[in-house]
């Protein structure tokens, strides 16, 4: 009976922690994990690539993931030193909406209100911000609700620069409203933008926070509901650097997520979610992205691409010349599986080269520094991953007429000048014999 017991007790706990383990399994083995979200995506932050979609354009809502692009609108336009007054904008938010516990007549920083927005998620936060955004922008005389409608408006307009061209946005919130949409690649381009200013990298990284006093005396506390950056949360992931999320009836389940990891930082959106998947599968999206890409740079500008040897170049000169790439650094994310495959291709300007069989090319005399002679590409299974322009490093002159190179680099002029010596020499030495004989005719002479 024990040791049935004890089967039984094992099996059980080899059920449980089966899918686990499946999941690991199939995110290493280069598999996207299953995901319940209606639409996902998962994209290289620096770079913007897509490593992983589904339905990465389909129209759905984004709930409080809405308030990224509140935020930045907050910290592009306004001064995160200004005092703000909380108006009665924030008695304009839906009995259920999240809060921030903000009353109207109190007074803090704008830096300050961006904590409640994107910790707390509070709509409150966001109607404030939107208000002082709206006015600061548009000017004072804005009432409360042509101001919210003005931020909304500059919501749309922010958006579209960010690349989100499928999105609508009616509120700062993200409260259910049927014109009130956008994208999970959308919203990853979005995300890719704040993440570019550092107080809301900051901001998003912060687990908790000892806001203002309220009235009655007592601190009110804000705490990030993103439950990747809580250490002694079970669905904390080591990795995770931010950013928001987002919950309603119509839209469900949302998160975006970032990571770091290795020098590579990825995003993910998972959109309408079933209830609480959205941690696991955040997770599971950016493990895969870590697990199966790598970001790779594939040149640099002002580095050497290449040294060739250079013919009919000038006596002063040493007859080889580096080549620079002078296109801007450039830098892919490609599948691990692929870099064994990836193809440096260098093409050169057939009127400035002459090839030897089984040499490098060499470079004809004279060349001019910055001049292109060529250029460098990376190619993958036919695909073209990148191209510089390849430009000489220096001038290369060519020799002066009296100075033209013979193949084994002895100049003309040395040539004429062995040929001087050697005819003064012989001359210089049929002057002596003569000079000699003429004194022995005249010994000889003299003696008789």
């Amino acid at each position: 009976m024990k040791k049935y017991i004890a089967a039984t007790i094992i099996i059980l706990i080899l059920l449980s922690i089966s899918p686990v383990i499946t999941v690991s399994q199939s995110v290493y083995a280069g598999e996207p994990p299953s995901l319940t979200a209606k639409g996902a995506i998962l994209i290289e932050l620096t770079t913007g690539k897509v490593l992983y979609g589904k339905n990465p354009d389909e129209k759905l809502y984004p709930a409080s993931t809405t308030k990224i692009l509140t935020a930045m609108l907050a910290i592009e336009l306004g001064d995160l030193q200004d005092t703000v007054t909380v108006g009665e904008e924030v008695n304009m938010i839906p009995w259920d909406s999240s809060k921030a516990g903000l009353l109207p007549g109190e007074r803090m920083t704008l830096e300050h209100l961006l904590y409640g927005l994107l910790l707390s998620s509070g709509n409150d936060a966001a109607n404030t911000i939107a208000v002082y955004i709206a006015r600061k922008v548009g000017g004072d005389d804005l009432s409360v609700s042509d101001a919210l409608a003005y931020f909304s408006r500059l919501m749309n307009a922010r958006a579209r620069q960010a690349g989100a061209l499928d999105s609508n946005f009616v509120n700062a919130h993200g409260y259910h409203d049927p014109d009130h949409y956008s994208t999970p690649y959308d919203m990853a381009m979005i995300a890719r933008e704040a993440l570019k200013l550092d107080i809301f990298r900051k901001v998003i990284a912060t687990t908790t926070m000892r806001s203002a006093v309220l009235e009655n005396g007592n601190p009110r506390y804000w705490v990030n509901t993103n439950k990747l950056i809580h250490q002694n949360n079970k669905e904390y992931y080591e990795y995770a650097t931010g950013v928001k999320t987002g919950y309603t009836g119509e839209a469900g389940s949302c998160l975006v997520a970032s990571a770091s990891k290795d020098g590579m930082e990825l995003v993910s959106v998972v959109m309408k979610s079933a209830s609480d998947h959205q941690w696991g599968e955040s997770r599971g999206l950016l493990e895969y992205g870590f697990n199966n890409f790598v970001r790779v740079e594939l040149f640099k500008k002002g580095s050497i691409a290449e040294t060739l040897p250079v013919e009919n170049y000038a006596a002063d000169d040493w007859g080889s010349l580096a080549v620079e790439i002078t296109g801007e650094t450039m830098e892919v994310v490609v599948s691990k599986a692929d870099l064994a495959v990836i193809e440096r291709i260098l093409e050169w300007d057939e009127d400035l080269v002459t090839y030897d069989q089984g040499s490098l090319p060499r470079l004809k005399a004279p060349v001019k520094k910055g001049q292109v002679v060529g250029s460098l590409k990376y190619m993958l299974n036919g695909e073209l991953l990148g191209q510089s322009p390849l430009a000489a490093s220096r001038d290369v002159k060519a020799p002066v007429p009296v100075d033209t190179a013979t193949p084994g680099g002895i100049r003309l002029i040395n040539y004429l000048v062995m040929a001087a010596c050697i005819i003064s020499a012989y001359m210089l030495y049929r002057m002596t014999i003569a000079r000699l004989r003429r004194r022995r005719r005249r010994y000889y002479y003299f003696y008789r």
